[in-house]
């Protein structure tokens, strides 16, 4: 499929305050079993108002609230579980390690999927992608489902009273995805559909990061407030929806490789993907020699708090650890999607430079 170009997204998406309450009038022509995976630590809270909306619309439903790490054993014993049932669609209820469990129980029971995310810190709620790990939170492969989510309901009053780690965590994985597009259209990659990227993704991408930019410290200061302020609401659309479509449609790139490598670093590899993305952005704009754009990103990270350097991540930044995480990176295939190509002294080099330019005022990730 490498002359085609495809375009990928969920069949419907909801946003806005008390959405989660929606769901039942969203599914009951479609769907008459509905299989939820929750999230423990929400089940008393949220269950509640899932079974009432799904039921009151006459939508059987067999909740299990879970907890876990996304193995290929959890996967298979909650699928186990509820094919007695035969339900058919999955709603998972939470974070991304709920919304990644429910979409491989999906897939192994053969029905559709249906996210719920109660955090916006990264875009998986809109892909096919599951990320799965081993039970040293170690990833092991990102399998993907034959479709993307059927349907995203993204209730923003839940997402509002998070703790704003996760919102900067989804802000700092959104913002790469215009340099990501942009890079894999220029080295002509492919995106994770294995096809060339049509010019829309990019023009999401464009719009992503200018909402973010303009609306991220006002929207910061709205969490813990419902309903969300509009730039609240804006910011939230820009990290779970726009950085979706972006990444899933435009591609990955540099930023992305780098996180395989922080993974294996003490210190890095327990930070958010998306705070490692944020720091491998600053590396694939060092190493693509844009220094304008280097800037302005430094200039905002300082300002909203994400990462400057790898101190900022818990990481001593010596020549082993910069060697370890450049080789790492380098076994990730969208490393290939940006221009120049790089190479380990290449990606060691644009490290050094960061760290040579990160001021006195930078700040620590907590």
């Amino acid at each position: 499929m490498s002359d085609l170009r495809l375009f990928t997204a969920p069949s419907r998406y909801l946003q806005g305050p008390g959405a989660v309450d929606e769901l039942g009038r969203l599914l009951k022509d479609r769907y008459s079993v509905a299989a939820v995976i929750i999230d423990s630590a929400l089940a008393g809270r949220l269950a509640p108002r899932i079974l009432r909306s799904l039921e009151g619309e006459s939508v059987r439903t067999h909740l299990i609230a879970w907890t876990g790490e996304v193995t290929r054993f959890a996967i298979d014993g909650l699928a186990e579980q509820l094919h007695p049932y035969s339900p058919n669609v999955v709603i998972a209820a939470g974070g991304g390690k709920t919304l990644d469990t429910g979409k491989g129980v999906s897939v192994a029971l053969g029905v559709d999927m249906v996210t719920v995310p109660t955090i916006a810190s990264n875009d998986g709620p809109t892909s096919r992608t599951i990320a799965e790990y081993d039970e040293h939170h170690r990833l092991i492969s990102t399998p993907q489902m034959p479709a993307n989510p059927a349907v995203v309901v993204v209730d923003t009053d839940l997402i509002a009273q998070a703790p704003a780690d996760f919102l900067l965590s989804g802000i700092g994985d959104a913002l790469a995805k215009r340099f990501e597009a942009a890079g894999c259209y220029r080295a002509a990659g492919n995106t994770p559909n294995g096809t060339r990227p049509l010019d829309l993704p990019s023009a999401i991408a464009d719009a992503c990061y200018r909402t973010i930019l303009t609306d991220t410290e006002v929207a910061l200061t709205g969490l813990g407030s419902t309903p969300a302020s509009p730039q609240l609401e804006r910011v939230i659309e820009a990290v779970v929806l726009m950085s979706g479509l972006a990444f899933e449609n435009g591609g990955l790139s540099l930023a992305h490789a780098l996180t395989r490598g922080l993974m294996r670093v003490e210190g890095a590899k327990m930070r958010p993907h998306g705070i490692q993305v944020a720091y491998g952005l600053l590396i694939q704009l060092a190493h693509e020699g844009d220094e304008e754009s280097l800037a302005q990103v430094g200039e905002f990270f300082k300002r909203v708090s994400l990462p400057r350097g790898l101190g900022d991540l818990g990481t001593e930044a010596s020549p082993s650890v910069l060697e370890a995480i450049a080789e790492a990176a380098l076994s990730a295939p969208h490393c290939l999607n940006t221009v120049p190509v790089p190479t380990r002294s290449s990606l060691v080099a644009a490290m050094e430079a960061i760290e040579r330019d990160l001021d006195d005022g930078g700040h620590t990730w907590m």
